[in-house]
């Protein structure tokens, strides 16, 4: 990001004339030879250019109890391991551009730091990322990324995403849903399978028919539709996780890294 102060960037300010100290391959040697002939003395030019810094960045984590699903070992989504992969990519990320990275989870927070722990950030809290609390935050600066990593079944309101916006802050939605079951619905009309609350309580068998399953399915698909609609109708471009390993993981950061950078149509 540009600073407001001078130093080493790539944005120009201007002109000023030689101090004793100054990097030598800053001359502008056109300038200086003008100058000089216009003064009729030896004069030397060095650009002057805007500092550089690392953004802010903050994980907002949802820890509600959907985003706890589903267990290791089954052929679907498994969200924990997701979030770690998610997590572990942003700071390491953060950590080569030399930026800070806080954390809230829940109404838990973590100031930023170049260190950060981030092994204690992923916990079940129970409810979502307190965004309202984390608008309140001082000291973050304009700039900041705020990465919110949750799966948006119950989304936070309009109202929250403007808090973070009205700071001067880049709010990212990371949206981590299961492709099978909850951006859409398996035909599984006529089998019997295991359901659970999302904790993992009452368990039961269940049977589908064909007629709730299509329901289901056009539900959930007009549920993504309608969350990434409302999304990008805030001006928000969210990334897409469906999957928990590293690649995949890597791959939709890519691709939001590249669609914002305007290489991807």
């Amino acid at each position: 990001m540009r600073s407001g102060r001078r130093g080493d960037g790539a944005e120009l300010v201007g002109l000023r004339d030689y101090r004793r100290g100054d990097d030598l391959r800053r001359l502008d040697h056109r300038a200086s030879a003008r100058a000089s002939r216009a003064r009729s003395e030896d004069v030397l030019l060095v650009k002057e250019f805007y500092a550089e810094e690392a953004a802010r960045v903050v994980v907002a984590l949802d820890g509600g109890p959907s985003m706890q699903l589903f267990p290791p070992g089954l052929p679907w989504l498994d969200k924990r391991a997701a979030v770690r992969e998610i997590v572990t990519l942003i700071v390491d990320s953060a950590f080569e551009a030399r930026a800070p990275v806080g954390c809230l989870a829940g109404a838990d927070w973590w100031p930023p730091a170049r260190r950060p722990k981030a092994d204690e950030w992923q916990h079940e809290t129970g409810a979502g990322p307190a965004l309202e609390e984390l608008a309140r935050k001082p000291r973050l600066g304009k700039g900041t990324f705020v990465f919110v990593v949750s799966d948006f079944l119950v989304p936070p309101s309009d109202d929250d995403w403007w808090r973070l916006l009205a700071r001067g802050w880049d709010p990212v939605p990371v949206v981590v849903q299961d492709p099978l079951w909850e951006q859409s619905f398996p035909d599984v009309a006529g089998v019997p399978f295991p359901v659970a609350e999302a904790d993992g309580s009452r368990r039961r068998l269940v049977r589908v028919r064909r007629r709730e399953a299509r329901a289901l399915r056009a539900a959930h698909e007009a549920r993504f539709r309608t969350t990434l609609a409302r999304l990008r109708s805030l001006t928000l471009e969210p990334i897409l996780i469906g999957a928990s390993d590293a690649t995949s993981v890597q791959l939709a950061f890519q691709r939001w890294s590249a669609a914002r950078g305007g290489r991807l149509r």
